[in-house]
């Protein structure tokens, strides 16, 4: 049986989190001004604005949350496409090569949003914590995940420790901790649990394309026995 307090609840959340992408978006709008990219004073967050949609865009997603205050954003990886917007999150558990692509935005109505790299060594630490409740981790490397008020408050906390540079050494790490200790606790955090956890396949791939990110315009050795001697390969990422 529901009792009138869980109905109100309920009914307040959805509010709650309108109030909170609200202010989010403004914190952002505000330190962005007519600038498209910030990297901010806080280590790896960095904030976006568009005033339009914009034309596919090939890139590597390095592990990190995307927070959307107002607008929309795809996100194609192989054959397969995630659309993100101010009720849903975009998470990205090791390096990624992608094709992205803002779809939804306006002068009047920017497309705004947060972008906040994650620290694998606090991802272990806080799964080693018993209020982390065992999930699978079975899970796509990419997944979408609902941006709930609790995020969302972190996220605008976070944001606002711009406005107080002397804050963020103390309390920038709190903040990044609760984030993601929300993430974890969400199904789109599964394969970040098996990532973060040493030995996982996923986690020798990322390793892998890590180094072919560093090492794809220089020549590669190989040796095969029908050689009298070894060749070099240039791989080319053009």
């Amino acid at each position: 049986m529901t009792t009138p307090n869980r109905r109100q609840g309920a009914i307040a959340a959805p509010a709650r989190a309108n109030e909170l992408r609200t202010e989010l978006a403004r914190e952002i709008s505000f330190f962005l001004g007519s600038g498209e990219k910030q990297v901010t004073d806080i280590p790896g967050l960095t904030l976006n604005r568009r005033t339009k949609p914009t034309a596919p865009i090939s890139g590597t997603y390095e592990p990190s949350l995307c927070v959307v205050a107002q607008g929309r954003k795809r996100v194609d990886l192989g054959g397969t496409t995630f659309l993100f917007d101010e009720s849903r999150f975009l998470l990205t558990s090791l390096d990624l090569p992608i094709v992205a692509r803002v779809i939804e935005a306006s002068e009047q109505e920017p497309f705004l949003c947060l972008l906040l790299k994650l620290e694998m060594p606090v991802v272990r630490e806080l799964l080693g914590r018993k209020e982390i409740p065992p999930l699978s981790s079975d899970g796509p490397a990419m997944a979408t995940g609902e941006t709930t008020p609790e995020l969302l408050s972190a996220c605008c906390r976070l944001v606002d420790l711009l406005n107080k540079p002397r804050d963020i050494p103390f309390l920038r790490g709190l903040i990044q901790r609760e984030i993601i200790y929300r993430i974890l606790q969400a199904p789109a955090g599964a394969r970040l649990r098996a990532i973060a956890t040493l030995g996982d396949q996923s986690q020798r791939t990322a390793k892998a394309i890590a180094w072919l990110r560093a090492n794809y315009s220089k020549p590669l050795r190989v040796i095969s026995p029908l050689w009298a001697s070894p060749r070099c390969i240039t791989i080319s990422g053009r």
